[in-house]
């Protein structure tokens, strides 16, 4: 009896134009499970690791903020970003172009995952315009001093990323396409092999975190020639 009044009640509502509220879960289970896996999955957020650290709760990506981010350990890293929901307007944006520029390559769904891993290692998709390490520059992190390119070309989000993919004109580096038989090889290793990382080991722990942002972002991301 008390179910049938429950559902009398809300077809009531209904008629009379009462919008009944759906759980998150609920929606994302009707709009399609990326969207409620998407927020279930969602880390801790920058505004939590800024006011961990004592720093301005922006959600957005200052020098401070950026010093921060290079200089926490993994463990803190993966409580923060667990999803493209984690990162900053700007970073997601970058994301995009890392996206964007390896459709624009013709580069397979395969390789563009690795792109994103190793930014997401490096930088967590922050353009660093000054080094924090070394001489560290751009989304990859890569070192002007070791072949990459200019400090301009290397903070240029859309060139840099055609370093990476081995398709820029210019540099001394092995890109991702450059590297024989990555498409066969663990994704972490390839990683490894374009960057050359004093820690080879800590691209793979952002495998997934890499393929549900591409899932996530793909369409949103038109080729960059």
């Amino acid at each position: 009896m008390q179910r049938k009044r429950a559902a009398i009640t809300a077809a009531a509502l209904v008629a009379a134009g009462t919008m009944l509220a759906v759980p998150a879960v609920a929606q994302g289970a009707q709009s399609g499970s990326s969207a409620g896996a998407s927020a279930q999955a969602s880390g801790h957020g920058l505004k939590w690791f800024q006011a961990k650290h004592g720093l301005s709760e922006t959600g957005k990506v200052n020098k401070a903020t950026g010093k921060a981010l290079q200089k926490a350990p993994d463990s803190e890293m993966r409580k923060v970003f667990r999803s493209a929901a984690d990162l900053g307007p700007q970073e997601l944006a970058n994301a995009r172009t890392v996206i964007g520029v390896g459709k624009g390559a013709n580069i397979p769904e395969q390789g563009i995952v690795i792109a994103l891993m190793t930014a997401m290692q490096e930088s967590k998709f922050v353009n660093y315009t000054t080094p924090v390490d070394h001489d560290s520059l751009g989304i990859f992190q890569q070192r002007p001093s070791t072949g990459w390119g200019t400090p301009e070309q290397i903070t240029d989000v859309p060139t840099s990323s055609k370093s990476f993919y081995g398709v820029a004109p210019f540099g001394s580096n092995p890109g991702l396409i450059q590297i024989p038989d990555w498409q066969n090889k663990p994704p972490g290793d390839v990683c490894q092999a374009v960057q050359g990382s004093a820690f080879p080991d800590r691209y793979a722990q952002w495998e997934q975190f890499a393929r549900d942002l591409l899932a996530q972002e793909s369409p949103n991301s038109p080729p960059i020639p």
